[in-house]
């Protein structure tokens, strides 16, 4: 199935089209003028509503051509390179072409989310880039599906074509690497199944585990929003208890940070009270000591594919609504050793 190319988003005309009235009646409704009877203005809105429809603040008579100057970029949150690093690259790749980029960050509440999907449609963007809100809401589907749209490292089910991290083999291969080394108490720190690479790796630790002959249902887990803090705050809740797992996977970039500075304020040694899988960022990971072994997510790649599948989008290329998937690598370090005899 083709995804979509540059369009219209559904406006006034549309509407009346649709709903069989006269395009002043529709402007009067959504105005909230009093001259349209209540009943028909309430299903004028709500209508609009289900159809993504947001007011346009500039001049209608604006061309749909110069419109391509602004894309926008939403995400949940900017403190990690899963989005400050690919939105830097994605800014510097589509500003080649003579389009800007606006960024947006939602801090993963759905609410703020359409707000401001409403506020970029209202400034007629050409389409945008966006790693969706955990509990996306359906109004905000519903614009997104009027738009040229690149999902980026979540999906929302938007029928859009994505880009993301082919975790799945990779975060099997970092619990095989952990039994490898003599490791049969594990404990995993990743985000909720609600989010869809949240779901994905989860999977793929769980199978590994089964695959080595260990039973998955024993894994000490903590599954978290993806913030810094949350990072912190799940490793002292997996590692406080009457025993302690020998080793430790992280699935996410920020969880890692806040999972490596956590481990550091303990007191604990690598690896040999701990082995420590972290994911994202290798620079930043190959600074600690030891360092990190880690999952190391092609960032560069991941931009790269984005911007050039919304711009093929806003030519009116038919870019086909599938996943993208870039893969990652298990880069082993100091972080992983055999357990401590006990």
């Amino acid at each position: 199935m083709g995804g979509r190319t540059r369009r219209s988003t559904v406006g006034v005309v549309d509407l009346a089209r649709d709903l069989g009235v006269s395009t002043a009646t529709v402007s009067r409704a959504l105005n909230g003028s009093a001259s349209v009877r209540p009943e028909l203005a309430e299903r004028i809105r709500q209508y609009a509503a289900e159809q993504g429809y947001v007011p346009n603040r500039l001049a209608r008579g604006l061309s749909a051509s110069i419109s391509r100057a602004f894309v926008g970029f939403v995400i949940p949150y900017v403190d990690t390179p899963a989005y400050s690093g690919v939105a830097a690259e994605c800014s510097r790749l589509l500003s080649t072409g003579g389009t800007q980029m606006i960024l947006t960050v939602t801090q993963n509440e759905p609410e703020r989310e359409l707000q401001q999907l409403r506020e970029l449609v209202a400034s007629r963007i050409a389409g945008l880039i966006i790693a969706p809100s955990t509990g996306v809401l359906e109004e905000s589907r519903a614009i997104l599906r009027g738009l040229p749209v690149v999902e980026l490292h979540r999906s929302c089910d938007v029928g859009a074509p994505g880009v993301f991290a082919d975790d799945e083999g990779v975060m099997g291969e970092a619990v095989t690497h952990l039994v490898e080394l003599g490791h049969t108490d594990i404990a995993y720190l990743g985000t909720p199944k609600a989010l869809s690479h949240g779901a994905m790796r989860l999977r793929a630790v769980s199978g590994a585990l089964e695959e080595a002959g260990l039973d998955p249902s024993r894994m000490r887990v903590r599954l978290v929003e993806p913030t810094r803090e949350n990072g912190r705050l799940g490793v002292h809740d997996l590692l406080d208890g009457p025993t302690r797992p020998t080793a430790l996977v992280v699935g996410g970039g920020a969880l890692s940070v806040g999972a490596a500075e956590a481990v550091r304020a303990r007191g604990l040694r690598l690896p040999d009270d701990l082995s420590l899988v972290v994911y994202g960022d290798p620079a930043w990971f190959s600074l600690s000591d030891p360092p990190l072994t880690a999952v190391s997510v092609p960032y560069d790649r991941l931009a790269s594919e984005a911007a050039m599948l919304l711009s093929g989008l806003l030519d009116g290329a038919d870019v086909e609504a599938v996943p993208h998937l870039m893969a990652p690598e298990l880069r082993v370090a100091g972080s992983t050793g055999p357990p401590l005899a006990t």
